[in-house]
């Protein structure tokens, strides 16, 4: 389990208040870990999945990146407030979440608990923010689970070098084959990059209490992701 978890709030780059989620691990110096939840937000299935990086020794911040507009998590469940994330999520300014990223890097590598090396695992709408933080945040890994728009950013994914771990649907309606084979291409530069697609695996494999979630898949793309992510225990 993780040491502690609890809300805080950070600071953005102009002025803002963030809030976010923070599980502690129980060993320290550790690595950091930012997630970038779905446009469901920081909700039960985002804490867990923060909870379970901590227990595997990282410090993992989920911060609410809608804060701006629609903050707070959104029910799933309820075809209205599904609407409300999606809308949420196309109306999302794309640089304004990359600079909280930075905020949130910033914030988490100057804990007294870390050890200076950061990541980024990005869930359906947090994908395309991977490749934008491997590329040109300095990210030291990324991992990406159901990860949607990722074709917007091919320039960053030709640009990123550092490790990653992207783990694909077979059968994902959201994230056609095309797209996917797109991204692997421009990912093919680097051999720290991997890609897996999981055949007849909706999107969302990875959300436990949703009606597309895959227990198995699910975790055989976190234990892969984990072992990525593993080289960043040492100290920074």
């Amino acid at each position: 389990m993780a040491n502690s978890a609890h809300e805080i709030t950070i600071r953005s780059d102009d002025g803002g208040a963030i809030p976010a989620y923070i599980a502690m691990p129980t060993v320290v110096p550790a690595p950091a870990l930012v997630i970038v939840a779905s446009v469901m937000g920081v909700d039960a299935a985002t804490r867990a999945w923060a909870d379970r990086y901590a227990a595997h020794g990282f410090i993992c911040v989920a911060p609410d990146f809608f804060w701006r507009t629609v903050p707070g998590p959104i029910r799933a469940d309820i075809p209205e407030e599904r609407a409300k994330a999606t809308a949420r999520g196309r109306s999302f300014d794309r640089d304004a979440g990359v600079r909280d990223i930075a905020s949130v890097r910033d914030y988490v590598r100057a804990l007294p608990e870390s050890n200076g090396k950061w990541s980024v695992a990005g869930y359906c709408f947090g994908g395309r923010y991977t490749l934008l933080a491997g590329a040109y945040l300095g990210a030291d890994a990324v991992v990406g689970f159901h990860p949607s728009r990722m074709t917007q950013e091919l320039d960053a994914a030709a640009a990123m070098t550092c490790p990653a771990s992207y783990h694909f649907g077979g059968a994902d309606e959201s994230i056609p084959m095309d797209a996917v084979e797109t991204v692997q291409a421009a990912l093919k530069h680097n051999p720290r990059a991997e890609s897996y697609v999981y055949p007849g695996i909706p999107h969302g494999f990875t959300a436990a209490g949703r009606e597309n979630y895959d227990r198995e898949a699910s975790e055989l793309s976190f234990e892969r992701a984990l072992r990525v992510l593993e080289g960043l225990k040492a100290e920074g």
